[in-house]
Order: C-alpha cells, then structure tokens, then sequence
C-alpha cells in the first residue's frame, strides 16, 4: 500500500484509473476543487473517511496538506507481467537513489512514450511519497518493474533489444542514433549521478551516449541528463 495527497496527483488517479482503496478527507480543509474531487470518488464507489484535521495532519506527508489523500494499492512490479512484445522503449533506472531524481525520470518516461521503466540495484522505492510527489502523479501512468541484473540480461537477448548508455565517456553527437535505432527496441539505461552506471550495464551497452555541455559544471544530474536523452530518442523514434 501506498499514500498519495493533494488534488492534483488524485485528479492524475483518477485521469489514469488508478483507483485508491480509501481516500481520507478533513472538510473544512478542502477548496472548492478539493470537494469536486472528492464528490467524483464519491460517485465512483471509492470508500471515503473523515478526518479531523489533526488525524489529516498526522496522516498527510507533506508541511501543507490540502485536506485529502489516498491509499492506493501497489500494482504487479514482477517484469514478467508487465512487459510485452509490443513494447518499444524501455527506461532502465539503476542505483537512482534519490527520490527526486526517480520521480522526474518516471514523469519524462510518460511524457516521452516509455512504455516500462525498470528498477535496478539501490534504486529508491518507486511509491515512496517523495517519488511520487517528484513525478506529479506520473506513476499512476506508468508501469514500473523491479528486477535484477540477470532478468534484464535475459529479456534484452531473448528480445534483441538494444541498450543506450548514459555515459559521461559516450559520444555526444545524437546524429549517430537515427539508423542505429529507427524500428528497434531500445533500453535507454541511467546510473546515479554519483557513480553513474555499473561496468555490467556499461559492458553490455551498444551505444552510450552523453549530454554536450559547457566545462562549468561536471555534469548534469541523472533526472536532467535522462530526461534530454529521452527527448532525443522521442524524436528519433517517431520521425515521419
């Protein structure tokens, strides 16, 4: 089970018919779009209880609750289940450790036509409250799998799926992409800023690639340098 607050990550539930076991409400901390909401779960079957405001207050993670929050149920995380072979781009996340940096890689992997994002090593829990805030309610939108090293190894040579690196060493003209990927699967894997990815997935990478930028900084962070290269390959994917 999970908790997620505030209207606009419950409007995304909704938007996405990710349906909570139980909303929680304190009224007279609700907006006007708060009880709207509220009345839509209402009429939806969704089992709704009142709060005070200190219960609401001890429940809500946040420094300001805006009066409701739900309590989901984690959907299948097994790979197994959730992927298919009509799947075209995977992301693979591993070691993201910080929520934030999680959390904007799931938004921009439903902004970008990611149809799976994989979860490896020490990557944060995917409905952490922090994660889910940070992906603005993306990860009712988005099938979210954890899995090891050797169950990617074994879907990327039973699906012939090509793997693209984040890599600071990588080359940094996208140009090259176009014929390498055009009407391919692809895996686009991204490591923590910290220490980026593991020689396994470096290994086993057929292209890595990196993000030109001015020598002021050493480097973008892992949600930033994800979400450009996820724009890249968008692009080229659906070209034409």
């Amino acid at each position: 089970m999970f908790l997620a607050e505030g209207i606009r990550l419950l409007e995304e539930s909704i938007r996405f018919r990710f349906w909570p076991r139980t909303v929680y409400y304190t009224p007279s901390m609700l907006s006007d779009r708060g009880e709207e909401l509220l009345k839509q779960f209402e009429s939806s079957g969704v089992r709704t209880v009142k709060l005070s405001a200190r219960q609401l207050n001890s429940l809500a993670d946040t420094e300001t609750p805006q009066g409701i929050v739900g309590l989901f149920s984690m959907p299948a995380d097994d790979m197994g289940e959730l992927y298919s072979l009509h799947q075209r781009m995977l992301l693979l996340c591993e070691n993201v450790s910080d929520p934030g940096n999680l959390g904007t890689l799931v938004r921009s992997a439903l902004a970008f036509g990611f149809d799976l994002v994989l979860l490896c090593g020490n990557t944060a829990e995917p409905y952490a409250p922090k994660v889910v805030r940070a992906s603005a309610g993306a990860v009712f939108g988005v099938r979210m799998a954890e899995v090891s090293s050797k169950e990617v190894d074994a879907l990327i040579a039973k699906e012939g799926i090509s793997i693209i690196a984040s890599d600071l060493s990588g080359e940094a003209d996208f140009g090259f992409l176009k014929e390498r990927v055009k009407n391919r699967k692809i895996l686009l894997a991204i490591g923590s800023e910290a220490t980026g990815l593991s020689k396994v997935i470096l290994e086993r990478a057929d292209i890595r690639v990196r993000i030109r930028h001015l020598h002021t900084v050493e480097s973008l962070n892992a949600a930033v340098a994800g979400s450009i290269i996820m724009k890249e390959l968008f692009g080229i994917v659906n070209e034409g």
